[in-house]
């Protein structure tokens, strides 16, 4: 069984779904995550491999697609948690998926210090590009939040990991009504009642992170629409730009995911950072 081959150290976090503890491989010692989801709570579907048609976790082909590391022809996304391991016990199904050493999530990482402006930018843009590269392979996380972003603090650059594709659906069943994921993050038109898309909902949840992250203060869309709500101090006219983008309350407004990676709250950083795609961006753009 799972619990032969891994071994658990200590409860990272409890969600309503969910146990995910960290812990290691008994047999290598190397570090991982350990998810526990009762059976009853596991949501299957049917995927078909070389003809034969089986049952898998929705959350682990979600997460298996978004890496790139199922269909011919996606794109490999490597911010994406890596999946180690599946075990089907009795009355529960359990997720080992790798661990980066000395890695918090985004929350805890805020908390620890005041993220300086130009670090944010440079695990945003990291951000974006992710979720545009999980988008371009069809699938929509849904609950793209602080807890959900792991950040390796060994590093001189923080490397990201998204993490939880357990509200995620694919992009080809918007648009959507019903909504999964956190109900304080999730975007003005469904508190509207009105249908919801992924893109713009995604935009909207980076640009609740980033907005966390710039105020150091808690994030309620209800209370955001009600708002008359005005530039935010300490951080620069780019970075209120891009904040106000995101969290334009009318969908149509928001821009894209590419748009957003060509912000230059997020395009300085990718001409740092990645000197041939700038050129490649400007030859394009």
């Amino acid at each position: 069984s799972g619990h032969d081959l891994v071994s658990k150290l200590e409860l990272l976090c409890k969600g309503g779904f969910s146990e995910v503890y960290t812990g290691e491989c008994r047999s290598t010692s190397t570090p991982v995550v350990i998810k526990h989801i009762s059976k009853k709570d596991v949501e299957f579907v049917k995927v078909n491999c070389q003809g034969n048609v089986y049952d898998e976790i929705l959350e682990v082909v979600l997460m298996e697609q978004a890496a790139g590391r199922l269909c011919d022809g996606s794109f490999e996304n490597p911010a994406v948690i890596g999946l180690m391991d599946i075990f089907h016990l009795k009355t529960e199904v359990i997720i080992v998926m790798e661990r980066l050493p000395d890695t918090v999530d985004g929350l805890d990482y805020i908390c620890e210090e005041p993220v300086p402006e130009g670090q944010a930018k440079v695990i945003f843009k990291q951000i974006v590009n992710a979720a545009l590269l999980m988008h371009k392979n069809g699938v929509f996380h849904r609950d793209l939040k602080l807890n959900n972003i792991l950040l390796n603090r060994n590093k001189g650059t923080p490397e990201v990991r998204i993490i939880d594709f357990g509200c995620g659906d694919f992009i080809e069943n918007e648009p959507f009504r019903d909504f999964y994921g956190t109900p304080v993050y999730e975007p003005p038109e469904h508190i509207r009642e009105e249908t919801y898309k992924a893109e713009a909902t995604t935009v909207w949840q980076i640009g609740v992170m980033l907005y966390i992250i710039c105020t150091m203060d808690s994030f309620d869309t209800l209370v955001y629409m009600e708002e008359d709500n005005e530039v935010v101090e300490n951080v620069s006219m780019e970075c209120n730009d891009f904040l106000s983008q995101c969290l334009a309350l009318d969908p149509m407004q928001r821009p894209t995911l590419e748009d957003l990676l060509l912000h230059p709250c997020v395009f300085h950083i990718l001409k740092h950072m990645y000197p041939v795609l700038y050129h490649i961006s400007c030859r394009t753009s």
